[in-house]
């Protein structure tokens, strides 16, 4: 049986329902028709299936429990026949065993009943959202030179989509984007994706670090020189950024940039052109700037490092990524991608995260970001004995509050023992999660919108884990 809803021709996504209850699934057609989208529900997994393929769905909403194939089972189809239509597992049952199994099975998202109207209608336009941007990247990768599809920005918190949004909305423009953030939060794949998803991703990507250049030959490495300019130079030679010409240039770092490289700079995006070292002649360049610092330029123009003309000339758009603390709830997803990639170059199959350690790399303040994440979870790899990375082979110590990060007033939960009952690992972990959030966000406002979850759902969740009275005090 088939329940359908049909909305106005402009809809804001196709969604494909199966659920055995016939009751839940009129109710979410109902309710997703009156939110602009367009769906059916099935109470036979089977018969969706075989439907699916003349329906153009966009998101698969699915329970997890059902005769005959059940949510897993669903996935598994889906991962083979239609891996590109992202699945979204909707129970009554859920555990934290049941979400990392879901997660690694493919599921975008794991939703537990009840549930609010809003959140779900969230996660189904993220969902959506992802679809349409892998969509984008599969055409990206037709066109690149080299065949090589830029590496994803991983995450679903709010921040990461703000993040992403900006990426799309600037990346088809000529404008000059500055991109901003501590060391770590990954400023060059920023770049790079907006440099990819731009009409110019054919052309060449070209980055200089600019810290990493000495200033004495910082010149003639980026803008070239001529036969003869310098003791040594028996030849001509291009600069980086003539290669970058009809590309992006990406100057990662530009605050260290030397005075007078800066006026250089300003003279190319002013002029759009350049004159090499000991030549005579200007040459036109047609590239597009994208820059990144961790520093604060305005404190760095006040103090005279930092010409004023120029900060306006690169600070058209301004793209800001938020520290990996801010962002915890995408600290899981993360870390199971690294461990995917990991698990291909080092050729170690079956890697896998347990739960007490996903809910101590959650509690951990990441200083270093995501690079920081990154390399911490290649060192695990790399050095465990077996398959299963626990807390001991990412933090040593046994504390994440206190393995890497400075001394804290408010001490570290104690690592549970290790094996676990998974219901307690859940509440746990939840309640970690939840107290972060809080001390993050500062009211339950921010923390509502940094973690996905409405005010309501969040507070209820709170007052189930006895945080409620630290969110009383903080008010």
């Amino acid at each position: 049986m088939t329940a359908t809803a049909h909305n106005a021709p402009s809809v804001r996504g196709r969604v494909v329902i199966f659920d055995d209850e016939i009751a839940m699934g009129r109710i979410l057609v109902k309710a997703l028709g009156m939110e602009g989208f367009e769906a059916q529900a099935f109470t036979n997994p089977v018969e969706g299936l075989a439907a699916l393929g003349g329906l153009q769905a966009d998101v698969l909403l699915t329970d997890i429990r059902m005769p005959g194939m059940d949510g897993m089972q669903v996935l598994e189809r889906m991962g083979r026949d239609y891996p590109d239509v992202p699945v979204l597992i909707l129970t009554a049952y859920g555990t934290v065993e049941g979400a990392v199994s879901a997660m690694q099975a493919g599921a975008f998202n794991y939703i537990t009943k009840p549930f609010q109207q809003s959140n779900l209608v969230a996660q189904i336009e993220r969902a959506i959202e992802h679809r349409r941007m892998t969509q984008a990247n599969i055409r990206l990768s037709e066109h690149l030179a080299e065949g090589a599809a830029p590496r994803e920005i991983i995450g679903r918190s709010a921040a990461i989509q703000r993040v992403r949004q900006m990426i799309e909305r600037t990346a088809p423009t000529m404008s000059s984007v500055l991109i901003t953030g501590r060391s770590g939060v990954g400023k060059e794949l920023v770049a790079r994706a907006i440099h990819a998803q731009s009409p110019r991703r054919a052309r060449p990507f070209v980055a200089i670090n600019c810290p990493s250049i000495s200033p004495g030959l910082i010149e003639s490495e980026m803008f070239g020189y001529e036969r003869g300019a310098f003791t040594g130079a028996d030849r001509s030679k291009m600069g980086l950024v003539e290669l970058a010409q009809g590309g992006t240039l990406f100057l990662d770092e530009i605050a260290e940039l030397p005075g007078d490289i800066q006026v250089k700079l300003l003279r190319l995006l002013q002029e759009r052109e350049i004159q090499r070292v000991g030549g005579l002649k200007q040459i036109r360049v047609d590239l597009r700037l994208v820059a990144a610092t961790n520093r604060d330029l305005t404190a760095e123009m006040a103090a005279g490092r930092f010409r004023e003309d120029l900060y306006y000339r690169i600070n058209v758009v301004n793209i800001e990524i938020p520290d990996l603390s801010e962002r915890v709830e995408d600290i899981p997803l993360l870390a199971v991608h690294f461990l995917e990639r990991m698990s291909r170059r080092l050729r170690r199959s079956g890697l896998r995260l347990t739960p007490a350690v996903l809910a101590s790399l959650t509690a951990y303040s990441w200083p270093g970001n995501v690079r920081e994440l990154e390399n911490i979870l290649e060192r695990a790899v790399v050095l465990s004995p077996t398959p299963e990375i626990d807390v001991a082979d990412v933090f040593p110590s046994g504390d994440p509050a206190t393995a890497r990060a400075p001394p804290s007033s408010t001490p570290a939960p104690p690592v549970p023992a290790w094996p676990i009952d998974y219901h307690e690992a859940r509440l746990r972990f939840e309640r970690e999660y939840l107290r972060h959030l809080l001390e993050r966000a500062g009211n339950i406002t921010r923390a509502a919108q940094l973690s996905g979850i409405s005010r309501r759902n969040l507070y209820d969740k709170l007052e189930k884990a006895g945080l409620a009275d630290d969110l009383i005090r903080k008010k």
